[in-house]
């Protein structure tokens, strides 16, 4: 016998034995085609003699011996409710088919679940296998264990099988990790909720379960405690979803949440601050949007007017501070989501919810505005009416409709329709005024035209400015009011003319820049340059010291410094450079 047919015999009897062996592991007992078996979890590489081994549970197995090399392999999962008579597709989740190669499982195919929690993989050559599921869809959410270092992703392994033909298999994950897939089908339905509402998706998040005491999120994790510390925490789709909101949230306003306190333990009814009251309402209305039902886990309702008036005895009654209770901005977020209802109104109020539909315009001011609170939607909000007033009013969050009015006088550092040669500009405007909320501020433009409209961006808080330095020309200056509310001006007040001659300069420049670091430091060495200058001259004249300078003609132009050039303001020494007038 030659040393090639030797060799050959030899790993005959090698994968004979391999298949002998592999076969003894199978332990399904086929009845009318269907056979049953259960996952086991062992790392990714274990060697075959090292796999653990447990008692199988029920799956479907329908296996069809065909002619040729190349097999279709349909695999499909599922997983049990807490109830355990119910149970729920792995959608979406990354799966790996392993095939066994001399004594490990290595990688040959992988993918995704579908919406029926199936995966199929074609052209898969006859052999032994495995197929690895993880609850991680690497777009939304990934579920990781919280008792193992590193958080590495819940996983799960089917026991190994012979591929001889096209075969489908169909597996129930039951054991006591499965809560995983809970959490991690709660959060999908979440982050498909918001894709259809707006189209946006925020970037994966991690799951650590279980891990603390009490479930929370810092914006990117959230952490879900083990029974032993809040039962049942993980199959709540109330609390995961809550959490989730918060994370949305972080994201959206670029990694940070509302300022503001609020009590600890807080309650629906609590009162808090407007940031804090905002960021937790957010969440109780996201968490029943997805579930699209306004009924709390607690019995309450997200339709109820009545947040702000503490019901549950948390908050104080008979005050319109619907902005500080967090149940009040739920309602109000609610009210904007569903549709119209005449009788959700608050017991004085007249008119219902008249607001059909809106979640639109509430998400577009919290994407591009980034409010700090529910006041700063209201502010935002376009197109107010008497139906938007109402619900605003219904959560106890006051919202008037009246404009406020413009300012009636004004003084300033230049005076009108004559030259200056001051370029800054500086003025102060008095007699804005609005009954109802208040005023917030101004939206300002400056510009050489006499009847400009200023848009609806509030500039200014305050009631005075001080121009940039502004070149040769003619400038108006038009002002518009909003108030707190929200409410624009009718109107505009334009002032001016105001002319800044040829050569003027700005008066009032300092001579270091605020927040210029480079101009500081050549304003800097200029000084110490002019100082060593005026040393080294008085050195120099100090040793030539009978010559006596030439005399020096000063002209003294009309209305300006000799020295400086500036504007004289009268009296005996200017008031820029300090040299003697008269």
């Amino acid at each position: 016998m030659g040393s090639a047919t030797r060799r050959a015999l030899a790993v005959t009897l090698i994968l004979l034995t391999l298949t002998v062996w592999s076969s003894s592991y199978y332990d399904g007992s086929t009845t009318n085609g269907a056979s049953q078996f259960n996952f086991e979890a062992f790392d990714r590489n274990t060697a075959v003699d090292a796999m653990p081994y447990a008692d199988l549970s029920p799956l479907e197995d329908v296996e069809v011996h065909a002619e040729g090399a190349l097999y279709t392999l349909t695999v499909t999962f599922r997983f049990n409710l807490l109830d355990a008579t119910e149970s729920d597709i792995c959608d979406g989740a990354s799966v790996e088919l392993k095939r066994m190669v001399i004594n490990s499982y290595q990688t040959i195919q992988s993918g995704y679940t579908d919406d029926q929690g199936t995966i199929v993989f074609n052209n898969v050559n006859g052999g032994t296998y495995l197929v690895r599921i993880e609850s991680d869809d690497d777009r939304w959410v990934r579920v990781a264990d919280g008792s193992k270092a590193l958080d590495p992703n819940y996983h799960w392994n089917t026991q190994q099988f012979t591929l001889v033909g096209d075969r489908q298999l169909e597996y129930s994950i039951s054991d006591q990790t499965r809560g995983a897939w809970a959490i991690y089908h709660d959060l999908r339905d979440g982050a498909d909720w918001l894709w259809e509402q707006t189209g946006w998706q925020r970037s994966p998040i991690t799951v650590v379960w279980p891990e603390g005491d009490w479930p929370h999120s810092h914006g990117d994790v959230i952490h879900v405690p083990s029974d032993e510390n809040v039962a049942g925490t993980i199959w709540r789709s109330d609390i995961s979803l809550h959490e989730y909101a918060h994370c949305i949230h972080f994201e959206l306003r670029g990694g940070n949440f509302p300022l503001g306190d609020g009590p600890d333990p807080h309650y629906i009814d609590s009162e808090s601050s407007p940031g804090f009251a905002f960021s937790e309402g957010w969440a109780q209305f996201f968490e029943r949007a997805v579930e699209n039902d306004p009924e709390r886990s607690d019995g309450s309702s997200l339709e109820s007017t009545l947040f702000a008036d503490g019901p549950f005895g948390n908050g104080d009654e008979g005050d319109m501070n619907g902005a500080e209770v967090e149940g009040a901005v739920a309602n109000l977020f609610w009210d904007i989501y569903d549709g119209v209802d005449s009788e959700d109104r608050a017991p004085e109020s007249e008119r219902g919810d008249q607001v059909d539909r809106k979640f639109s315009v509430l998400w577009d001011i919290i994407y591009h505005e980034q409010p700090n609170d529910v006041n700063d939607i209201k502010r935002a909000w376009p197109l107010r009416d008497a139906d938007v007033q109402a619900i605003f009013h219904n959560a106890r969050i006051p919202m008037e409709l009246d404009p406020p009015s413009n300012p009636t006088s004004f003084f300033s550092s230049h005076e009108v329709d004559m030259g200056s040669l001051d370029s800054t500009l500086y003025l102060r405007w008095l007699g804005a005024a609005d009954d109802g909320s208040g005023v917030l501020g101004y939206s300002i433009v400056i510009d050489g035209q006499p009847h400009s409209v200023p848009d609806e961006v509030m500039d200014y808080s305050s009631d005075h400015l001080t121009t940039v330095s502004l070149i040769p020309g003619v400038y108006y200056i038009h002002i518009r009011t909003v108030d707190q509310d929200g409410n624009w001006a009718e109107d505009v007040y334009s002032i001016g003319p105001f002319v800044i001659s040829e050569g003027a300069v700005p008066v009032d420049e300092p001579l270091f820049p605020e927040g210029d670091d480079l101009n500081a430091l050549l304003g800097l060495v200029t000084v110490v340059s002019m100082v060593g200058l005026g040393l080294l001259m008085i050195f120099s004249l100090d040793r030539r010291r009978g010559r006596s300078a030439p005399p020096v003609t000063i002209i003294h132009l009309a209305g300006n410094c000799p020295y400086c050039g500036r504007l004289d303001q009268g009296g005996s020494f200017c008031l820029y450079c300090g040299g003697r007038l008269r």
